[in-house]
C-alpha cells in the first residue's frame, strides 16, 4: 500500500515535528530524526518505508524512556532491559537502545552501582540493606562489593545508627524501644549493634547467655501471633524471623519459642 507524507509541522517549542500521513496525524518525531530519516512533504512511501520509519520512531521513544530511567539513578543492566521489555520494545529495538546507551557511557555497571550506593546511603540505609537492594536489582556480587567498599564512607553503619539515635533519643518504654529497634534493623543495621545501642546492658547479658529482655511480653506475642509454632514448621520459621528482627540471638529466640510452647515463664 502506498501512502504520502502530507505535512511536517513544527511543535510550538520547535523541539519536535508532527508528521501527517495521507492528511491524518501520524507521528511526532524529534527534529534530528526527521533529518536522519530524510523525511519531506510529498514523499511517497511504500509499506517497508512506513515500517522503517515507525520502527525508528519506536526506538527513539524507548531511548528517551531509557534515558529518564537510567540517568542519575544507578540502574543495573538487567533493570534497563526489563524496563524496555515492559514498554514492549522488541528484541531489535532493545539491542539498538542498549547500543546507544553503551556508546553514551550509560551502561557502566560499576559506575551505576557506585551511584546507586551513594543514593541509598543518602536515604539513611545501612550497608546490609543497600547490599540486598543492589543484588535484587541485578548487579553482580563483585560489583556490589566494590561499590559498597568505594562509595560508602568508613564506619557508615555506625554513623547511621548514631544519627538515628540523635534524632529521636532512646525511648523509655520497652514497647517503643522494640519498635525503634525494628525500624533500625529494617534500615540494614545489625540487630546486635542496635540492641547494644538502645539497651547497652543487654549486649553483656546476651554475651553471657542470659535471658533476653522483656521475655514475658515476647512470649505473649509469640503465642498470639504464631499459636501453632510448636507443631508447625512454617509458623516456627516465621516466629524465629519475627524475633530475629527484634534483635534476638538465635539461642534466645529458641528459648522464647520453647517457653511459649510450654506456657512456662522464662526464668530471668
Amino acid at each position: 500500500m502506498i501512502s504520502v507524507i502530507t505535512a511536517l509541522r513544527a511543535s510550538s517549542n520547535g523541539a519536535s515535528i508532527h508528521v501527517e500521513r495521507d492528511g491524518a496525524k501520524w507521528l511526532r518525531l524529534p527534529v534530528h530524526l526527521v533529518a536522519d530519516l530524510g523525511l519531506s512533504t510529498g514523499e511517497v512511501m511504500d509499506e517497508p518505508r512506513v515500517s522503517a520509519i515507525e520502527d525508528a520512531a519506536a526506538v527513539e521513544r524507548h531511548w528517551e524512556a531509557a534515558l529518564r530511567f537510567t540517568v542519575a539513578r544507578g540502574r543495573s543492566y538487567r533493570e534497563v532491559v526489563q524496563r524496555l521489555s515492559d514498554r514492549r520494545a522488541d528484541e531489535g529495538q532493545v539491542a539498538r537502545v542498549l547500543a546507544r546507551l553503551e556508546a553514551a557511557g550509560l551502561l557502566d555497571e560499576q559506575a551505576s552501582a557506585n551511584q546507586r550506593v551513594e543514593r541509598l546511603a543518602a536515604r539513611g540505609w545501612a550497608s546490609r540493606r543497600i547490599r540486598s537492594d543492589m543484588l535484587r536489582a541485578g548487579f553482580p556480587n563483585e560489583v556490589v562489593a566494590r561499590a559498597i567498599d568505594e562509595a560508602l564512607p568508613k564506619g557508615h553503619d555506625a554513623l547511621v545508627l548514631e544519627a538515628a539515635l540523635a534524632r529521636t533519643g532512646i525511648p523509655e518504654s520497652a514497647a517503643d524501644r522494640t519498635r525503634m529497634a525494628d525500624r533500625l534493623v529494617r534500615k540494614g543495621l545489625a540487630p546486635q549493634a542496635v540492641r547494644e545501642a538502645i539497651r547497652p546492658d543487654e549486649g553483656t547479658r546476651a554475651a553471657r547467655g542470659e535471658a533476653a529482655p522483656e521475655a514475658e511480653e515476647l512470649i505473649r506475642q509469640v503465642r498470639r501471633r504464631y499459636p501453632a509454632q510448636a507443631t508447625n514448621a512454617g509458623d516456627r520459621r516465621r516466629a524465629l524471623g519475627w524475633l530475629a528482627r527484634r534483635g534476638l540471638h538465635s539461642d534466645d529466640a529458641r528459648r522464647i519459642l520453647e517457653a511459649a510452647a510450654s506456657d512456662a515463664a522464662w526464668e530471668r
